[in-house]
């Protein structure tokens, strides 16, 4: 019974980390997912089903799969489905601390017979993402190098294992600087994309070569400067506001409807990303480098 249980868990820890990785803007293919995931195709295409029928709405685009939000203000809306005993019950789930308990048959009769098992979900992953927070600050102040297991790499398209030393973590706890020891590099990570985070017994061994990084403004660091100039439809402008609202000191309005974007930033792949996603609303007025990253990866588009 005992082992069966703990397949129970480690099959909803499975689910929930399944919606972590479709949550992001990007998407992701399913060979990816079940790679990640450690299952096949065959079972990653099952899940999807069982989150549709729980009320997500998974969407298929360009081969890579994600869940759309039906909420159109999730961060502001009422989480009451579950108590808090509930919540804190799948928390320590999520934690890998499994414990019996007589809420867990309460818990699995909600996520299959409702579909707005959604409106806790922010709420449950954040308490994940808190976990690795924690770990990683306890890294920092012992001076230990860590794992990054299952880190997702948007710019490389690849899944696997980061070993760093964390320096610091953004302003807003959603990023840890970390020197990474395969690329002798300072790098930011996106806590949402790490899988797990595993401590090591080995101290630092690079902390002359620690440094705070800026985040950039479409998501990507470093120390280059790319001068780009863009026309934006409205649509476009409305976007960009809303995904990355730091923009807006970039942002000019020219009577009422025309928006131009023009500033520095570090990285071309996050804005090409952007503008791909918005065909025929974003003009590229100034940026060479940033034009030819563009063909460069139309060309690699397949229908």
């Amino acid at each position: 019974m005992a082992e069966a249980s703990q397949v129970e868990q480690q099959k909803i820890l499975r689910i929930f980390k399944l919606i972590n990785l479709l949550r992001s803007n990007i998407g992701k293919p399913v060979h990816k997912l079940a790679e990640t995931l450690g299952t096949d195709t065959r079972t990653i295409y099952r899940y999807f089903k069982l989150l549709e029928a729980l009320g997500f709405d998974v969407v298929k685009e360009h081969s890579k799969f994600k869940i759309v939000d039906r909420i159109e203000n999730p961060d502001e809306y009422n989480f009451g489905t579950f108590s808090e005993e509930e919540i804190s019950f799948v928390a320590n789930l999520i934690k890998k601390q499994p414990k019996k308990n007589l809420l867990k048959d309460s818990i699995l009769q909600k996520i299959t017979i409702r579909s707005d098992f959604q409106q806790s979900i922010n709420q449950l992953f954040n308490a994940n993402l808190g976990r690795f927070v924690d770990l990683l600050v306890d890294a920092i102040k012992n001076k230990q190098q860590v794992i990054l297991k299952d880190y997702y790499s948007p710019s490389s398209d690849s899944i696997m294992d980061r070993l760093v030393e964390p320096v610091s973590f953004s302003k807003n706890f959603d990023s840890i600087h970390a020197y990474e020891i395969e690329s002798q590099m300072m790098k930011v990570f996106k806590i949402e994309r790490i899988g797990d985070v595993q401590l090591t017994t080995s101290n630092f061994g690079f902390t002359e070569k620690h440094e705070h990084l800026e985040q950039g403004l479409f998501g990507f660091s470093g120390k280059n400067n790319f001068h780009i100039h863009l026309s934006l439809s409205k649509r476009a402008y409305q976007l960009m506001m809303e995904e990355y609202p730091d923009a807006k000191p970039y942002i000019q309005t020219k009577n009422r409807n025309q928006y131009f974007f023009e500033g520095d930033i570090p990285q071309l792949p996050g804005i090409a990303r952007f503008i791909l996603g918005l065909p025929g609303e974003i003009q590229v007025i100034e940026g060479g480098e940033l034009k030819e990253y563009l063909q460069s990866q139309i060309k690699k588009t397949r229908f």
